[in-house]
Order: structure tokens, then sequence, then C-alpha cells
């Protein structure tokens, strides 16, 4: 399926976030963290015009839920925009940070990244290294994905192409 890129001086990997239209996120394979997480949409000044993809606009999934502070994963409970929720924070030595809000939805990984890929005008389907899974049946490998959904990003992630 290939759903792995290589960018500038990074990996990333189209995510499919939300139903019953799924968003792309862009993120950013990080060997050094557990935790996924990338802006949504009451993140303001969050590199908008920077970024690849929009911010995750959770309003618009029916399948998108904040986790309540009996379920966090990585964050803990605290107060956040006027009520209790799982607050997660990163700070990395160069100064950048972030703080998001653990949540979860319907998640999953690869397919088309903006088009079918193609290799001298001709469509690849057979060979030696292809693995006969179509990119259009990524959806069936969808799985529940616990992310932080970002409120506030400084930093170098405010001007990265990935999140």
């Amino acid at each position: 399926m290939g759903a792995l890129y290589q960018g500038y001086g990074t990996h990333y990997v189209d995510l499919w976030v939300g139903s019953p239209i799924p968003q792309r996120q862009t993120v950013i394979v990080d060997t050094g963290s557990g935790v996924t997480a990338f802006p949504c949409e009451e993140c303001t000044g969050c590199g908008d015009k920077y970024h690849t993809d929009g911010y995750f606009a959770h309003s618009q999934s029916t399948t998108f839920r904040e986790l309540t502070c009996d379920e966090c994963f990585r964050g803990y409970c605290s107060s956040m925009s006027g009520g209790k929720k799982c607050k997660i924070s990163m700070s990395y030595a160069e100064g950048s940070s972030w703080t998001a809000y653990e949540s979860m939805d319907l998640c999953y990984a690869g397919g088309p990244h903006d088009q079918a890929l193609q290799v001298n005008g001709a469509m690849v389907a057979t060979g030696p290294n292809v693995d006969h899974i179509d990119p259009v049946e990524a959806p069936q490998f969808a799985f529940e994905l616990a992310f932080g959904c970002q409120i506030s990003i400084t930093g170098l992630f405010i001007t990265q192409l990935a999140d």
C-alpha cells in the first residue's frame, strides 16, 4: 500500500481521520515519540498557511470524541477550554512545543495521496515488488486512533509542512 513517504529531512504518513468523510492529516513519523498529534479546528496561529493539510475539523466527524478524564492515556485531567479534559503537551530542546487534549476517532493510513501513483505515465499494477493491495482499499483497515487534538503550537511546529 506504500503509506510511508520521504519529505524534507523527515518521513511522513497520510492519516485519513474521521467519518463519514475522512480528512487527510499528514503526520511526521517520529521515532522519539509515542504520541500522534495534529492541529484541530480550535487551534489559532498554528501554521495553517504552511502545513500540507488544514486543521482537523472534528465538528465534521460523527465518530470523533474527546477522552474523559477517566480515559487519559498519556495526559492528565486538567481544566481546558471551560471544561475538564485530558491535557497532553510536548516540549523540545530547540524550543518548539505543543498543547493538546486527548481524543479518539476512526483512522486509516495510506490510500491515494492526491492521485494514483504512476511511472512514466503508466499505472504500476504488476511486478515482483507489488503488494497487490489496491490503495483505494485502505479504509478497510480503519482503526480507532487516540491522538492529541492540538490547540496551540510554537516554534518549528508552526512552519513545518507535516504535523
